[in-house]
């Protein structure tokens, strides 16, 4: 009989009807696309939502926006407010729909608030089930209310697909870190590794450099591109943060390096001086031959850090005309290119030290030499890496010279 009621039971759960009463529509939602936090004027933050208005977005036909939102695809809102979290209850008081964040592509704090120490607010960003760990880190020059009202798109109507477009710049250049919000959760906690986030600015309006002697793009960094026209949003290079507070940046050349170490790297494009004629360049595409190689080993309770990297790459542009495809003259370009990298190198390097920052993540590479976990916490890598000596070794080969078979002089 026990049995029999057993079963019955089951073929009545199994023939009830699904229930509704957690539906949420979709089109009832105010889809946050960023979140600003600033240090707040009148409470503890200023928090700056950017949210959608997906009618705009869709158009209603014929190339026309569709009515609501006032014509917009997007609007800012900024809430002053205690928490961040209280941030979005505030939300609901001045928009007509529930603020959700799903869908959110950027964590921006300016730079006053991330050299104050974010660590407070990390907590609820990873803990809250709305949050999305493949959200990105950023930290603005200058007031992230700012940065998020006036940073329009220009070729894009979904802010969001903007945002993560903006982003997706790592795959094909050295100046935009890889790093998600997980990745900056985890370096956060983990000893052995500091956390970088992408380095962001509106545009300078006023001349940044006063000459125009040569300055490689490698040098530039968000808020310093001399540039007119174009999005008002520049991302480029990274925030470096020790014990969640900002202590520093890295310029695009010196992000690229940090990608380099990490595997994240896939291309860039250096410009090298001549070997011949120092007042020209040669223009190399340079990409890894295979990930580097990383030993650390702990003597006298010093650590030292050996980096074997190994690069190839190819021939873009020749300014002086000078024949380097030929093979007794590739040699020369494959010095030039290692002569650069290492400078980079020992400049980021010597960088991090200073900072007591490893940003590099040797320290990942150091671990596996303690037998357990509260030994390597107890050896306070943090400490030791400013007095650790690192070795560089770079090998770079050429491996194509373009379109061009010979340089042949212009007539």
């Amino acid at each position: 009989m026990r049995r029999v009621l057993g079963v019955l039971a089951l073929l009545l759960l199994v023939m009830l009807p699904a229930g509704c009463y957690d539906y949420s529509e979709p089109d009832e939602k105010a889809w946050v696309m960023a979140m600003g936090l600033d240090r707040g004027r009148q409470n503890v933050l200023t928090v700056t939502a950017v949210i959608a208005v997906p009618k705009n977005i869709a158009g209603s036909g014929g190339g026309q926006p569709a009515a609501g939102g006032g014509g917009k695809n997007f609007f800012t809102v900024s809430l002053e407010a205690p928490t961040l979290l209280s941030s979005l209850e505030l939300l609901n008081a001045v928009v007509d729909r529930r603020a959700d964040l799903s869908h959110i592509k950027w964590f921006v704090f300016s730079r006053e608030l991330a050299e104050q120490g974010i660590g407070e607010y990390l907590a609820p960003i990873s803990r809250f089930y709305q949050f999305r760990r493949t959200s990105l880190m950023l930290v603005c020059q200058g007031r992230a209310e700012d940065f998020l009202a006036r940073g329009l798109p220009v070729l894009e109507d979904n802010a969001g697909k903007y945002y993560e477009l903006m982003h997706r710049g790592w795959r094909y250049t050295e100046f935009i870190p890889f790093d998600t919000f997980h990745q900056f959760y985890y370096k956060s906690s983990a000893p052995g590794v500091v956390p970088v986030a992408m380095l962001a600015s509106l545009e300078r309006k006023e001349p940044v450099y006063p000459d125009n002697a040569p300055k490689p793009k490698g040098k530039y960094e968000a808020g310093r591109i001399p540039r007119q026209g174009g999005s008002s949003i520049e991302v480029m290079g990274a925030a470096v943060f020790r014990q969640e507070r900002m202590v520093g940046t890295l310029n695009a050349d010196e992000t690229g390096l940090v990608k380099l170490i990490n595997g994240t790297l896939r291309r860039t494009l250096l410009d090298v001086r001549d070997p011949k004629h120092p007042d020209k360049f040669v223009i190399m595409e340079v990409k890894p031959r295979q990930r580097p190689s990383v030993k650390v080993q702990i003597a006298g309770g010093h650590p030292s850090i050996e980096v074997d990297i190994k690069m190839e790459g190819g021939i873009i542009s020749i300014q002086s005309g000078e024949e380097y495809e030929k093979p007794g003259n590739i040699p020369f370009l494959e010095d030039a290119v290692e002569k650069e990298l290492l400078e980079d190198f020992h400049a980021a390097v010597a960088k991090s030290q200073e900072l007591g920052a490893d940003f590099f993540g040797f320290g990942l590479y150091a671990k596996k030499l303690f037998r357990t976990w509260p030994e390597w916490e107890a050896y306070n890598w943090d400490e030791k890496y400013p007095m650790a000596s690192v070795t560089l070794h770079v090998d770079f080969k050429v491996r194509r010279i373009g379109l061009i078979h010979e340089t042949l002089p212009q007539k």
